[in-house]
């Protein structure tokens, strides 16, 4: 495209935009949007956003949540040095040993299919892929013939 005429015709389209008239809201909706500003700076500062409370409350709150915060951690950390913790985690872990298996043969398939695509070539896997392809045309096909025949009204 031309930058000139892009130019140009942004400058006439900011000049009918900068001609037309203020748009003026109408009155229901200006008094109602009112009555919800109005409504909003009622409420009580704790079911406001936590960005609008009090300073002080917004610092008491923080501490209070860091307090529970290093509790839970702390906590955490003496229950596993228990002995049933121990125990219950090795129990978890023998229910998860199956998911580790599970991953482990993935793996060993994922690494198989890349030595053989790496070792057999391109020309090999396309010709494969081709004939899978014409294999599943062929299904189909018949599949449709199948069932029109089947269906068919005589």
């Amino acid at each position: 495209m031309n930058p000139d005429y892009n130019k140009q015709l942004e400058a006439a389209i900011s000049r009918e935009l900068k001609a037309l008239p203020e748009l003026t809201a109408p009155a229901v909706l200006a008094n109602r949007v009112m009555a919800t500003l109005e409504q909003r700076a009622r409420v009580p500062w704790y079911r406001r956003s936590w960005q609008t409370w009090p300073v002080a409350m917004q610092a008491a709150s923080l501490v209070v949540l860091l307090a529970l915060f290093g509790g839970l951690c702390l906590g955490g950390w003496q229950l596993s040095q228990t002995g049933t913790a121990t125990l219950a985690l090795h129990r978890v872990g023998e229910w998860f040993s199956g998911l580790s298996m599970i991953g482990n043969t993935f793996n060993v398939l994922v690494s198989a299919a890349v030595l053989v695509v790496k070792k057999l070539g391109t020309g090999v896997i396309a010709t494969c892929l081709v004939a899978a392809g014409i294999g599943y045309a062929m299904c189909v096909g018949l599949g449709t013939v199948y069932f029109r025949l089947a269906f068919a009204k005589r």
